[in-house]
């Protein structure tokens, strides 16, 4: 063969090559596989057992946790309870009757089908759903349950033919549970062998496979052979010299004459074992089905490639009308005028002018993205090296080590929709943004979006940040406003943030110039609002009237009329003492308007279809404090309050909202579970359960989480000392603040102070 090769032509040396070069790896990959069958059949043996067995432990774990719950649910049940406690024949009709009804109910309504038992210890009776009412001493595993005793951590597990003609699982619990003196009963759930019989069947085993499930006392609880239940294994099997230490065990093992290979695995759940015997016959015929097969395949591909390798060295010689098939469809007019280079020049620079076209849609949807980008950093939802490499891929002009946020609001934003149109409304917005973007490109790196309508955000980038720039940002507001009287109709308001470092910081800038713009309530329209700008008591009377009307949604939640009409009272002694003009006033309803439109969405309530007519109009054509508040009090808040009760919420979220409304509110003060479920009006276990079951959290776990946030915020923007913080969030010592606080933060508060007043810096 080499001979031949050598002496022959460039087109026989290409196939010689070719073929030896595809043949010889076949010859060595088949002579492998013979030689590693045996080992490759034993893992994947092995390794459909593990399959095998986690997919049954996972059905058996979900069976016995349904039985166990089942029983815990009976256990703990306060009918059930009180039941043993007097007697099932008590004169109390209907407490029989409910006990009864209880493990009726839990039967049928039971995936498993089961039957249930109530053993009533101080009258040596039982109710079985099976039997009926009959005596303790007739029942069936009266003695069995006594000899083998119960738990009073968790239930008992008894497998089936511990005694002659009982072949039924059982699983016992006393009651009331997790009480370790006498109990007054004994619940006992019985699953019948075919019951565990169905789940083996389930696991269709297959290729003459058993599976066997051994308990932490060596007795077969689960089998497909329903004699094999409940028998124990001997110390002098070898059987049971495996399930004692497989790994010590060869996995050759013979039972009744046939020869098997074993795998087990142990659950975590209650220490069983489940056990996978595979017939060894059923190897071995695999290993030489695997071998005739193999050498079947390398005899088929070493045909094949010596036909692909005949068929390759002619190819070869064409290289050119290759790449042209390829690359191109069938012919075109004047294609069969040029030679193949020629032809794929022509698709290459078919390509070119596709792929030309393509940059030009990239740009032309550069913009969207750019708007997207600007939305992410103010969300403050990416990391700083994503932000990084968006923005050297992209060429996107945004560059400095500090960041500050201005956020161009327009002013009664409710009347500019009523004024125009909405597409007048966009060409306006769009003109605005596109004035600002020309301004602030003169002095900053920036960029721009609109995150809601209405507002602009200019993202301005600076090398240095000190109190030249802030002053030079806060000369960009002033002009922003001046150019929006001078050229529209309407007037904006500028919130201008501290610089915050790197850009990850955007976000947070972001949160500070939204947060600025709720003074606009009390500073009026028109205005450039900073920290810098901001009174201490403006501060404290912005503090006083957004409180004032979280209580007042707050009571219209829990659907307190008076309440929130005394809350609304005590507002409007507030109110002239701080605001000093009527659109200021105005607007400070607004807000509350806003709260309660948000509040009815989130119950799912629309306010169009409960209030007629345009709320905001409504507002904005008050002429008096007076008239604004008889009109809260007739007419928004009644209605209202019944579009809250008519919410299609369940009364148990609705209880949790409730709750969690007192909670933020009462922070300061000594909150237990006991208080606040007096406040909704059920009874604490009944709030723990559903508080728990709609936030996720303990109660006491989202109390402390709630202490900490407001901890952290304090800590970060006010001098405040630690001592104070821990008595105004009602704990006795320092310590026992400062060790929760780590535990929450993974740092103690002075050290997170440092750290937060560090980033600023």
């Amino acid at each position: 063969m080499w001979s031949w090769i050598k002496r022959g032509s460039f087109k026989r040396k290409i196939f010689g090559y070719m073929f030896l070069l595809s043949i010889v790896p076949l010859l060595v990959l088949g002579t492998f596989s013979t030689l590693n069958t045996a080992k490759v059949v034993q893992k994947e043996v092995d390794h459909n057992h593990q399959i095998i067995l986690r997919q049954f432990q996972y059905q058996i774990n979900d069976f016995l946790k349904k039985l166990e719950s089942a029983s815990l649910q009976l256990a703990s049940n306060i009918v059930i309870e009180k039941s043993v406690k007097t007697g099932l024949a008590s004169s109390d009709l209907s407490q029989t009757f409910a006990a009864i009804d209880t493990l009726q109910k839990l039967r049928t309504y039971s995936d498993i089908n089961l039957d249930v038992s109530l053993i009533y210890t101080k009258f040596q009776k039982v109710f079985s759903t099976k039997d009926g009412y009959i005596n303790q001493a007739d029942f069936a595993y009266n003695e069995l349950v006594k000899r083998t005793g119960y738990k009073y951590d968790r239930a008992t597990i008894i497998p089936p033919n511990q005694a002659q003609g009982l072949n039924e699982l059982l699983v016992v619990r006393p009651v009331p549970t997790f009480n370790e003196v006498a109990p007054d009963g004994v619940v006992v759930i019985h699953v019948q062998t075919e019951r565990l019989i169905e789940l083996f069947n389930q696991a269709q085993l297959g290729e003459g496979r058993k599976l066997l499930v051994i308990d932490d006392k060596g007795t077969i609880v689960m089998s497909q052979d329903s004699r094999e239940l409940g028998s124990k294994l001997t110390p002098s099997s070898e059987l049971y010299s495996f399930w004692q230490n497989p790994e010590s065990f060869a996995t050759a093992f013979t039972l009744d004459g046939i020869h098997y290979n074993l795998s087990s695995q142990k659950s975590a759940m209650n220490q069983w074992t489940y056990i996978a015997l595979t017939p060894t016959k059923e190897l071995s015929r695999k290993s030489d089905n695997i071998k005739y097969v193999t050498w079947s395949l390398v005899g088929l591909l070493a045909l094949l490639w010596l036909l692909l390798s005949l068929i390759g060295s002619n190819r070869l010689y064409h290289p050119i009308q290759r790449l042209l098939h390829k690359f191109s469809s069938d012919d075109k007019p004047g294609r069969g005028n040029k030679d193949g280079l020629e032809a794929l020049d022509s698709i290459y620079q078919h390509m070119a002018k596709a792929n030309e076209r393509l940059r030009s849609e990239l740009s032309e949807q550069m913009p969207f993205w750019k708007e997207a980008f600007v939305q992410q950093l103010l969300r403050g939802e990416m990391s700083e090296a994503d932000i990084r490499g968006k923005l050297e891929q992209h060429s996107v002009p945004l560059r400095g080590a500090y960041f500050y946020v201005c956020l161009v609001d327009v002013d009664e934003y409710g009347r500019f929709k009523q004024q125009y149109l909405e597409n007048d409304r966009a060409l306006l917005l769009y003109a605005l943004r596109k004035m600002v973007e020309e301004i602030a490109e003169e002095s900053f790196s920036c960029m721009t979006a609109s995150p809601i309508p209405g507002q602009v955000a200019i993202i301005a980038g600076v090398d240095k940040a000190n109190e030249t720039t802030d002053q030079a940002l806060e000369a960009l507001a002033d002009e922003f406003r001046s150019k929006v009287r001078q050229y529209f109709q309407f007037t904006v308001t500028v919130s201008v943030s501290r610089a915050k470092r790197g850009y990850g910081g955007i976000g947070e800038a972001c949160q500070e110039a939204l947060d600025l713009l709720g003074y606009r309530l009390l500073m009026g329209h028109d205005v450039n609002i900073s920290q810098r700008v901001i009174e201490p008591s403006i501060r404290q009377s912005s503090s006083s009237l957004l409180h004032g009307q979280k209580k007042i949604v707050m009571a219209l939640a829990k659907g307190d009329l008076d309440e929130a009409n005394a809350q609304l009272e005590q507002m409007m002694h507030i109110v002239p003492q701080y605001v000093h003009n009527s659109e200021t006033a105005l607007g400070l309803f607004a807000y509350l308007l806003g709260e309660l439109d948000y509040l009815l969405q989130e119950w799912g309530q629309a306010p169009r279809e409960w209030f007629e007519k345009d709320l905001y109009k409504q507002l904005y054509g008050m002429k008096s404090l007076n008239e604004v508040k008889e009109w809260l009090k007739q007419s928004v808040f009644p209605q209202a309050v019944q579009a809250l009760q008519d919410a299609n919420l369940p009364k148990r979220t609705k209880l949790v909202q409730h709750a969690l409304f007192y909670i933020r509110e009462h922070l300061e003060t000594d909150l237990s579970l006991q208080q606040v479920a007096d406040t909704i009006q059920v009874s604490p276990s009944q709030f723990s359960r559903m508080f728990k079951e709609e936030t996720g959290l303990a109660f006491g776990d989202y109390v402390i989480e709630q202490r900490m946030e407001k901890a952290k915020e304090w800590l970060a923007r006010t001098e405040m000392p630690i001592k104070d913080i821990a008595e105004r969030l009602r704990y006795t010592t320092v310590q026992n603040f400062t060790r929760i606080f780590k535990q929450v933060t993974d740092v103690p508060p002075g050290q997170y102070r440092k750290q937060f007043r560090h980033q600023e810096d």
